[in-house]
C-alpha cells in the first residue's frame, strides 16, 4: 500500500486556506505491480507522456513548478489511481 498526502496552507483573497490533495493505491497482483512500483512508476511515464506532447515547458525544475497539476491528476484517475481532494476556504 502507498499513501500519498500533499496538504498546502496559505491564503486565498487575505483569509486562510488549506487544501488536501490524497492518493491511496495498493499492489496490482494480477499484473505483478507493487503499489510502490505503481506510484512511481506510472507517475513517471505520465509527466514522460506529457513532456512528450509538449503540456510541459521545456528546462529544468521541480515536478512541483513544471507539472501542471490538474492535469496530471486527471492522468492518473485515467490510469487508475483514486486520487481525493479537499479544499477549505
Amino acid at each position: 500500500m502507498v499513501i500519498i498526502l500533499v496538504k498546502a496552507v496559505g491564503k486565498k483573497d487575505a483569509n486562510e486556506a488549506e487544501s488536501l490533495v490524497e492518493l491511496i493505491d495498493y499492489a496490482d497482483m494480477e499484473m505483478g505491480f507493487t503499489a510502490m512500483e505503481r506510484a512511481t512508476g506510472w507517475s513517471a511515464a505520465i509527466v514522460a507522456q506529457m513532456m512528450a506532447r509538449g503540456e510541459i515547458n521545456p528546462g529544468a525544475g521541480g515536478v512541483e513548478t513544471m507539472v501542471p497539476a490538474v492535469r496530471f491528476v486527471e492522468l492518473l484517475r485515467q490510469h487508475g489511481f483514486k486520487v481525493t481532494e479537499r479544499i477549505r476556504l
